[in-house]
């Protein structure tokens, strides 16, 4: 493992366990409503892919008052870049906000390009995958109750919600909620009254274009935070630009379940992203 300075982020490397320099270079998000970056969805994620023989990179990406656009996805397209100077085929992947990440620049990789004075090949994604990503912020999403946190530690009520998540506390007549949507979009636009042409710069299920880059999308049925529709959407509008896409829809599973280990049924996502992938660069 190494980590790498970029100008604007940092990146945690993890070469291939084997001797396959054809295999395609991952670039990891983690989610985490742009507030932070969850630990099971980084690191965890690109050993899995090393193991496998695809060197992958853990992109650290600003979140929190520092997730204001342009800076993640410049982050995230320097290290895109970075990985294309060793590796003919760079993917991204990402999950819940890094999927939405991902797919963002899979979406706006011009303007990124042109941000950073870079050539433009050199910052699009070859492939995506995406784990139950955000794609459409025009949508609502479910608020959450509080008790999703109060297996922690054993606190109760708002004393409960880990500090980063405060921001997405809000009252309602049943009681305090969480709303990770608004807090998302306060963290990326840096306002809470954003029109309706800044949701759609920021919803990638409506910017994709022919030269949006083929992706691999999973979630579940029964996924209480980001709805299924975010991933059909998506995968909906890769199919009427003619572009190659995969969606597998689990029928259960919760949010944010990473590897999904413990879940007999999704658990399989890794080895039909590794086969897709591979089918992918094999065939660009």
């Amino acid at each position: 493992m190494e980590e790498i300075k970029l100008a604007n982020t940092t990146l945690t490397y993890i070469p291939a366990q084997k001797t396959t320099p054809t295999q395609p270079a991952m670039v990891i998000c983690p989610g985490g409503a742009y507030a932070t970056l969850s630990p099971f969805e980084g690191e965890q994620i690109a050993r899995y892919f090393a193991t496998r023989g695809f060197p992958s990179y853990v992109c650290h990406y600003s979140v929190g008052k520092q997730a204001r656009l342009p800076a993640p996805l410049l982050q995230l397209a320097e290290a895109v870049v970075k990985a294309h100077e060793t590796n003919a085929f760079v993917a991204v992947c990402g999950f819940s906000a890094g999927g939405h990440l991902c797919a963002l620049l899979s979406t706006r990789w011009r303007d990124a390009a042109n941000a950073l004075g870079l050539h433009q090949r050199d910052v699009r994604p070859d492939a995506c995958v995406l784990g139950y990503p955000m794609t459409n912020v025009t949508l609502p999403m479910p608020l959450q109750p509080l008790q999703m946190f109060q297996s922690v530690g054993g606190l109760q009520g708002v004393s409960s919600v880990p500090e980063y998540f405060r921001p997405a506390l809000c009252h309602t007549p049943e009681g305090d909620r969480l709303d990770f949507r608004a807090m998302s979009i306060r963290n990326l636009l840096g306002t809470d009254a954003p029109d309706e042409n800044a949701l759609r710069s920021i919803s990638p299920c409506l910017l994709v274009d022919q030269d949006t880059p083929p992706a691999f999308v999973w979630t579940t049925f029964t996924d209480s935070l980001v709805p299924y529709e975010h991933s059909v959407q998506y995968a909906q509008a890769l199919s009427a630009q003619g572009i190659c896409s995969a969606l597998h829809i689990f029928s259960q599973g919760e949010h944010g379940e990473g590897l999904a280990e413990r879940n007999p049924e999704s658990c399989l996502w890794p080895t039909l992203a590794e086969n897709w992938l591979l089918s992918v660069s094999s065939h660009p």
